[in-house]
């Protein structure tokens, strides 16, 4: 409390003065130090962080409203004669505390720890709010970021010959998956991509480009899974961080025979079932691509040939997590395996939400899913 500044008011600049003697012989030889002025020498723009009032002010509860309270503590000066318990509720209202006349060392004392405290709590108040400030701000900036992340990402996907797909997705407070598809020219490939980075930042308009284009090129050209993935990994270095991580899932299904070619790296699950019987979790190739990961091409294609009613599940990491890892929601998906696709997918996104204080929140991650089911009667190309 060294230094404090304390302003007395009252009516008359002697009568503040008289004030603050009584009050310095009461203080006596204190080990604090404190600078003491009267208001009408002062003024109100230079009042100390103290104030005493005196209580006998003919224009009192006016005095006290128009003082600006930030930073303050506000004392009425009391007279030991008067009536405590008769005086106005208003003022009460306005002021920290009551100084009772005679003035008491001891008592002066506790106000200005009083004072301390009461500083303490506000700028404690003053930093929650301004926290509150922030996270207002930083909602809005989320809210904004999955706006912009459900625009880039397609709301229903053009019709595709033998496949039934359905898709849903849930904008986290980290993380940014990026799904697309697209059928060849000739109608001949399908070409299936889902990806899940370690930041909104890697998953950036610059991406989103960067796979439409390597769609395009899928399109255009029969290209390995792996070299496509290749493509975007020479891209990415250009950019990429040392904590950046990509997970990746990008296959090519030849619509000829069914073949399903893929490479898969990292944390999205891929879960495939045949008719008839539950689902199989198949074991990604490797890690996700990063700068220690940069070549996808070392890692060989896998295949799987598709039948009639065969359902695949990707999962990006957001809903594995909320599931509880790959086995849990393998156990979450084998009884939905004949459901619609529908069910299945309102089933994961309940799973997430369950979790939340508040069904407004936003999960830890982005969660995305991707079911395709083969039509019951699958025709091949000639």
């Amino acid at each position: 409390m060294n230094d404090l500044r304390i302003t007395v008011v009252a009516d008359t600049v002697s009568t503040e003065k008289r004030w603050i003697d009584a009050l310095k012989k009461a203080l006596g030889d204190s080990a604090a130090t404190y600078a003491w002025s009267a208001s009408h020498d002062a003024g109100g723009d230079a009042w100390g962080s103290v104030l005493f009032v005196d209580a006998s002010h003919t224009d009192l509860e006016r005095t006290l409203k128009a003082i600006d309270r930030h930073g303050r503590s506000v004392f009425l000066i009391w007279p030991d004669d008067s009536e405590v318990w008769g005086w106005d509720t208003e003022v009460a209202s306005i002021v920290d505390d009551l100084v009772v006349y005679p003035f008491r060392r001891t008592e002066l004392e506790s106000k200005f720890r009083l004072h301390e405290h009461l500083r303490m709590w506000s700028e404690v108040g003053e930093l929650h709010r301004s926290f509150n400030e922030l996270l207002s701000a930083l909602d809005e900036d989320v809210k904004l970021a999955e706006r912009l992340q459900k625009a880039r990402l397609p709301n229903r996907y053009p019709a595709v010959r033998g496949l039934q797909i359905r898709s849903r997705f849930l904008a986290g407070l980290k993380g940014g998956d990026h799904f697309d598809l697209a059928e060849s020219k000739d109608n001949s490939r399908i070409s299936i991509l889902m990806s899940d980075s370690s930041s909104y930042g890697l998953s950036s308009a610059f991406l989103s480009t960067l796979m439409r284009m390597t769609m395009k090129l899928s399109r255009d050209e029969a290209r390995p899974a792996a070299e496509t993935v290749k493509l975007i990994a020479d891209e990415l270095l250009l950019g990429l961080k040392e904590k950046d991580r990509l997970a990746i899932f990008y296959g090519i299904l030849n619509r000829k025979d069914f073949r399903f070619r893929y490479l898969h790296l990292g944390q999205t699950a891929f879960f495939h079932a045949r008719k008839g019987k539950g689902f199989e979790i198949h074991a990604a190739h490797g890690d996700p691509l990063s700068l220690a990961n940069a070549d996808p091409t070392k890692f060989g294609e896998k295949e799987v040939v598709l039948e009639p009613e065969d359902r695949i599940v990707l999962l990006s990491d957001g809903f594995i997590e909320a599931c509880g890892g790959l086995v849990e929601a393998k156990t979450l998906l084998d009884p939905l395996r004949d459901k619609d696709s529908a069910d299945l997918t309102n089933e994961l996104v309940f799973r997430v939400k369950k979790k939340m204080v508040d069904p407004e929140d936003l999960p830890p991650q982005d969660c995305t899913s991707l079911v395709f089911d083969v039509d019951a009667k699958l025709l091949r190309l000639a």
